[in-house]
């Protein structure tokens, strides 16, 4: 699988928002359409344009080097990256943004999943879409472009489309190729590792393998809920399609 943050910075939106910083237009606001499994990714790396002195994302500025992971001082963060924030999320989220920067020119929030908020956490948003802060940016993610009207009227749109990382792939075939691929695992970030499991269920599906597509289904589970190393999920992948692990073990993972 391609990294998916060169993914991300290849992609015609990316070098959108790069070509609007250099011209000092970037808007205040954007909506980006984004795979759910890629909303954090697709966050984290609009943040890192939006907090960067020079709006490069990637230079050695004092906000750049605040970084830690995926956690920034000016980065307000979802509580949850899975499920839209509620009413009192997005309140508490917008009055962050108000607040002035710990070191970037800007502060930036982020709402995951806004196609699925409710209408009062909707209309939540537009008094900091209509008069937002000077130093603030607002990203708003979801799957489809269904939001309020006077949402989408106030947002630059974006969007992000990730085809090949989640077409059917097929799993490996032999004891090396599992050894390789689970020693690849050890460099892949939560999201493409999910994605991997994403594009085998799919493959298997198309197969009309159910017994391998629910076993893999359930192996994500346990890796997404336990959020463990991509290398430690595809070992236990393979010890239940090609090593016969009994299906009653992931009783114990759960």
């Amino acid at each position: 699988m391609p990294d998916l943050l060169a993914v991300i910075r290849e992609s015609e939106p990316y070098k959108a928002l790069l070509s609007a910083f250099a011209s000092s237009r970037a808007p205040h606001a954007l909506l980006a359409q984004a795979p759910a499994l890629f909303h954090e990714a697709v966050a984290v790396e609009i943040a890192r344009l939006y907090l960067c002195a020079k709006g490069t994302g990637d230079d050695d500025c004092a906000s750049c080097r605040s970084w830690k992971g995926n956690e920034h001082p000016d980065f307000v963060r979802p509580a949850q990256w899975d499920r839209p924030p509620g009413i009192d999320d997005c309140r508490a989220m917008a009055a962050e943004l108000y607040l002035a920067p710990v070191i970037a020119p800007r502060r930036f929030a982020v709402i995951p999943n806004a196609g699925k908020l409710s209408l009062p956490a909707s209309n939540s948003l537009l008094k900091v879409l209509e008069e937002p802060p000077s130093w603030g940016g607002l990203l708003l993610l979801s799957e489809e472009m269904s939001l309020l009207p006077t949402i989408k009227s106030r947002t630059w749109h974006l969007k992000f489309k990730f085809e090949e990382e989640l077409s059917p792939l097929s799993l490996p075939k032999t004891k090396d190729e599992w050894l390789t691929t689970i020693a690849c695992a050890s460099g892949m970030s939560f999201q493409e590792a999910a994605a991997m499991f994403e594009r085998w269920v799919k493959y298997c599906l198309e197969e009309g393998d159910l017994n391998k597509a629910k076993k893999l289904g359930e192996v994500k589970l346990v890796f997404e809920k336990g959020r463990l190393p991509a290398y430690m999920a595809f070992d236990l992948l393979f010890g239940f399609l090609e090593e016969d692990l009994p299906d009653e073990l992931f009783g114990y993972f759960r």
